[in-house]
């Protein structure tokens, strides 16, 4: 029982973290369209530019102070919370670490990988769906 517990409690963590990180999303989701009055997915720039910087800011932020993060912390936030609010944010974490290890291929890679293969599969994943939903 107490390794199932072990094992658990990482998962328990994350998944609180990302109920506020998803609920987050939501409430920008439904709000930011009547303050700002139009149809441009604001919403969804807003909460990855927001993640983004969040990511960034309490990376460096942990990384220049010296302060350490339990495990705990970085999976609520990083996975959890900043994960629900936005996947973008993990993308551009690791763009940004293989940026300062000088990997400049592989920032390459990872981006033009993550932003036309995301796009691709989207338009590849409507055709598909499009053709099972018309059979």
């Amino acid at each position: 029982m107490e390794a199932l517990l072990t094992k658990s409690f990482p998962t328990l963590i994350v998944a609180m973290g990302g109920a506020l990180g998803a609920s987050g999303r939501f409430w920008v989701r439904e709000y930011l369209p009547s303050i700002t009055g139009t149809e441009f997915p604001f919403s969804t720039l807003l909460v990855n530019v927001c993640g983004c910087f969040l990511s960034g800011l309490v990376y460096m932020w942990l990384q220049s102070s010296g302060n350490i993060w339990s495990t705990e912390k970085v999976l609520f936030f990083f996975v959890g919370f900043l994960g629900a609010f936005t996947t973008f944010s993990a993308f551009a974490l690791d763009s940004f670490l293989l940026f300062q290890q000088q990997q400049l291929f592989k920032l390459a890679v990872n981006v033009a990988g993550n932003c036309l293969l995301c796009l691709l599969c989207v338009f590849v994943g409507a055709a598909v769906g499009a053709k099972i939903g018309s059979n």
